[in-house]
């Protein structure tokens, strides 16, 4: 044994030998080994695998399941919570789509296009900034890298709960054209989609290489209406609530007081009968003391109005690429983009509510719809009670409330890129703008509306008759709004010295940017003039500068155990400095298994809107301690004109994040990934909790952001047990307050089994299980834990299954949305108690969809493809949630099943 021991090493000396005495122009050259650039690190590489966790979707994930936007795919990855979405009916994002990473919000999520920055999405969501998924073309997209962990030392400023690398195709050659067409079950929410990718040129032979993909999409709108049982209704009692249904009737009800017997009358306005279905007992409204055993006509707003469920949007998108490759070391491209989205989403109709206390007043008697039999013969009223009608409407002959918001979105960048020696170098200039036109749908004119209802100008449910009158009442109102970022940037890596366990590897980089953000609201929305729209801040202008450097270590400590050290410095021109530093390691004991731990520093810089000078007016109610109490009630139910806004000696928010887990690949067939994780944020900005302020107002002082202002307190009121005076207005800017600390584990298994004659089958599993999320409104408060309260889901995650055999190729997918609990957040007490329905305080269902697809490549140059999303048809747990829709719209989807179809054809 010894000697065959011997005999083979002797017999590799000589081989090795054999190799070196070998004549030069005659051996083979040694294979070049291909380095690459890892989302989270600025070093070039030969493994992906790093200290850091990275999530990879392919093309071919991306597509399969009839996903035709990124938007499809990245919403449904299990480290997503939610995050905007661009079927709201409510905010100020209509077609805009978002991330949330851990559920920390869109603003701690950072997205890249090829490790560069995008400009954030132009019209502010209040706060909240974030970049919009729907500018980003899925057609031109190679790849997305989802790093699962801080990342500021490398990426700066957002980088705290994770970063969405979208990599671009870097060449193509050929012609090819696309097609797909989508429809729901129910016949609404049509998709049609075309692209078409063409490039000419070889890097290699030709020097050089363009292309361009053009990728055109439109989406028809699709209705809860359409829906079906509980999501197209307001009428819940056979689901266990009660009757949503209102008072506000196309074209209205009118209702007073009988002077005689003190009970309520009630009717349509226009005289006609109530359809029976739309009959309801007037006890449900006005209790058993009015009109008993009498119906009125109620209105549902889910089935009779265009509540959408998806909204209506086209977008057109060109992305091209030059590349130019002078020598096999440098290598000069351009990259430009051009999307633009119109998007519209609408929701409840306008509605009017005329009573005593409302801006519009109760029903005058000179209207003429007042009814006539309560008009007495000296001309004045015989309805008892306080003398009014009053009248509820819908004004369904408009379009319902919603936006119209067009987007234009537009990348630029010219770089280069090369290796020097040992040393990789590159440098690009870019530049990137989003714009947005956003308009109300049904735009009124509050003043000029409630002038000419009150002088019966306008007349309810007489579409013709209020022809003439609308072009003086509705509004083309369009607020206009700019975000755009300019950046230049330089780095060069390679190994710095050969350590005994490898090389020393080094990355270092200089980046400059500038960001700026304009603002434009409509002056009627800044002047409240808008029927049912918030008003809106003055217009604002905001920019700043930012300086920074970076660098990189990747240290081989053994030769199976390697460090990465990291460390940023940025410098604003708003607020000063940030400096983030990071270590990770990474450990193989053996060849199947990777031990890694991460620890990283991060912060989030103030967006341009937070530390502005932008101030929101509008009104709060609350309940004032010095003057409620066991012997003064006047301020137990208090209000007061609020300003709330942005704050421009804002700090940074800090972070900290660590993960630690593990691969295991003990074969090519399959592949096992671990990781726990932990993020700690501080200084998160945010506003004081009123409740406290007030409970504290000596504490809150001397303090900007907390303004609560007094009339003197009155002699008469001191002696009825007042402490202070009455509250005239509230105050409350943005401030480094709130901490929050989130914790979980990450898994992902993913297969690759060869079947022999039956073809080739990759199972995948990805979950997220989230075990705490607390936070406190203030560092001095009590952590609460949020995770299984609504919109904080324990566990989320999608398991999969893809088949292939010859030209056949099958896919199913299934998303999984865990239980969460019926309250929004764990002091509070849920509402359905209150109502007699305690029921309904169980636990939100968890929530299952299936996505099959197939496609068939036997034809020549030819792809078909095909796909049912929810192919069960599942329907979101019912929840009455309190923006008027019976499910948890921000993480279920009302869509149902959903059929589509595509084909491309390669050319050449």
């Amino acid at each position: 044994m010894k000697f065959n021991c011997l005999a083979i090493a002797l017999s590799s000396v000589g081989f090795c030998l054999a190799a070196h005495a070998a004549d030069p122009a005659t051996a083979a050259p040694e294979p070049k080994i291909e380095k690459i650039t890892v989302t989270g690190s600025n070093i070039k590489r030969i493994s992906r695998e790093t200290a850091s966790p990275v999530m990879i979707i392919t093309n071919e994930q991306m597509k399969r399941g009839g996903a035709t936007t990124l938007t499809e795919v990245l919403r449904n990855i299990s480290v997503n919570v939610g995050g905007i979405d661009e079927n709201r009916t409510s905010g100020f994002t209509a077609g805009a789509s978002g991330l949330n990473l851990r559920g920390l919000g869109s603003q701690a999520t950072l997205m890249l296009i090829n490790g560069r920055r995008l400009a954030a999405y132009a019209q502010p969501e209040f706060q909240t900034t974030f970049v919009d998924l729907n500018t980003l073309p899925m057609g031109a997209v190679e790849r997305i890298e989802v790093l699962k962990d801080g990342a500021s030392a490398i990426y700066g400023s957002e980088a705290m709960a994770g970063v969405v690398n979208i990599i671009l195709k870097e060449s193509y050659e050929g012609l090819e054209i696309g097609a797909s067409y989508g429809e729901s079950e129910v016949g609404d929410g049509e998709t049609a989609r075309a692209t078409a990718s063409f490039g000419y040129g070889n890097l290699t032979e030709q020097h050089f290489n363009a292309f361009a993909t053009l990728d055109i999409r439109q989406q028809k709108p699709s209705f809860l209406k359409n829906r079906g049982g509980y999501i197209g209704t307001q009428d819940l009692r056979a689901y266990g609530y009660s009757d949503q249904r209102n008072l506000y009737t196309a074209p209205g009800n009118i209702y007073w007081t009988d002077k005689a017997t003190g009970k309520f009358n009630a009717r349509p306005i226009d005289g006609k009968a109530c359809p029976a279905d739309q009959q309801v007992d007037a006890a449900d409204f006005f209790g058993a003391s009015g009109m008993p055993g009498g119906k009125v006509c109620v209105f549902d707003d889910l089935k009779d109005a265009d509540f959408n469920s998806g909204g209506k949007s086209d977008r057109f998108s060109l992305t091209s690429v030059f590349n130019w490759q002078p020598n096999a070391d440098t290598k000069v491209w351009a990259e430009v983009m051009r999307t633009q989205n119109k998007a519209r989403v609408t929701g409840q109709l306008h509605w009017v509510a005329m009573q005593l206390g409302q801006e519009i007043g109760a029903l005058p008697i000179t209207h003429p719809q007042y009814p006539q039999e309560l008009i007495g013969p000296d001309g004045k009223t015989l309805a008892g009670g306080n003398g009014t009608v009053r009248l509820r409407s819908q004004l369904k002959n408009l379009p319902a409330q919603g936006q119209d918001n067009t987007t234009d979105f537009g990348r630029y960048l010219i770089g280069a890129k090369g290796v020097l020696g040992n040393w990789d170098w590159e440098t690009a200039i870019l530049t990137n703008s989003s714009e947005v036109e956003s308009r109300a749908t049904g735009g009124l004119l509050n003043s000029k509306f409630i002038e000419a209802v009150q002088t019966g100008k306008f007349l309810f449910g007489d579409v013709a008759g209020n022809a003439a009158l609308y072009p003086s009442l509705v509004t083309n109102s369009a607020s206009q709004y700019k975000s755009s970022m300019s950046l230049w940037d330089a780095k060069v890596s390679g190994e710095l010295l050969e350590l005994p366990a490898g090389p020393l590897s080094m990355a270092v980089g200089v980046e400059a940017r500038r960001e700026s953000l304009e603002t434009n609201p409509d002056p009627n929305a800044v002047a409240g003039e808008l029927y049912h729209s918030a008003e809106l801040p003055p217009p604002m202008s905001n920019s700043r500068n930012i300086r920074s450097i970076y660098s990189e270590l990747n240290i081989p400590i053994l030769s199976n155990l390697e460090a990465q050290l990291a460390a940023r410095h940025d410098r604003y021109s708003d607020y000063g400095n940030s400096t983030t530093p990071k270590l990770g390691l990474k450990w193989t004991p053996w060849s199947s298994l990777v031990l890694r731990s991460t620890y990283a520093e991060g912060f989030r810089a103030p967006t341009l809107v937070e530390n502005s000078t932008a101030i929101s007016n509008a009104f709060i109610s609350f309940q004032d301690p010095a003057r409620c109490n066991a012997s003064f009630k006047e301020g137990c139910n208090a209000q007061s004109p609020y300003q709330s806004g942005s704050n421009p000696n804002l700090g940074p928010e800090k972070g900290e994040s660590f993960t630690y887990g593990f691969v295991w690949e003990p074969n090519q067939s399959f592949n096992m990934s671990v990781d726990f994780w932990r993020i700690k944020r501080k200084n998160e900005i945010s506003t004081y909790d009123l409740t406290t302020v007030l409970a504290n107002e000596a504490l809150f002082a001397n303090n900007p952001a907390t303004v609560i202002v007094r009339d003197p307190l009155t002699a008469a009121d001191a002696a009825n047990g007042a402490t202070k005076g009455e509250i005239t207005l509230v105050k409350l800017l943005l401030t480094n307050v709130s901490v929050t600390d989130v914790k979980g584990v990450d898994m992902d298994l993913r297969g690759r089994f060869n079947l022999g004659a039956y073809g080739k089958i990759e199972p995948s599993l990805n979950l997220q299980y989230v075990q705490s999320y607390r936070t406190a409104p203030t560092p001095n408060d009590p952590m609460l834990q949020y995770i299984g309260t609504s919109g904080q889901p324990r566990l989320q995650g999608s398991l999969g299954v893809g088949w292939k055999q010859g030209p056949w190729s099958l896919s199913a997918d299934a998303r999984y949305v865990g239980k969460m609990g019926a309250v929004g957040s764990p002091n509070e007490t849920c509402r359905f108690i209150a109502e007699g329905y305690e029921e309904l305080c169980r636990d939100i269902a968890s929530f299952t969809t299936v996505n099959i697809g197939g496609s068939y490549r036997g034809f020549k140059n030819v792809i078909l493809s095909g796909a049912v999303k929810n192919a069960f048809d599942r329907k979101p747990p019912f929840f009455p949630y309190t923006n008027g829709r019976n499910y948890y719209a921000p993480l279920h989807d009302s869509m149902g099943r959903y059929f589509q179809a595509s084909a491309v054809y390669t050319f050449y």
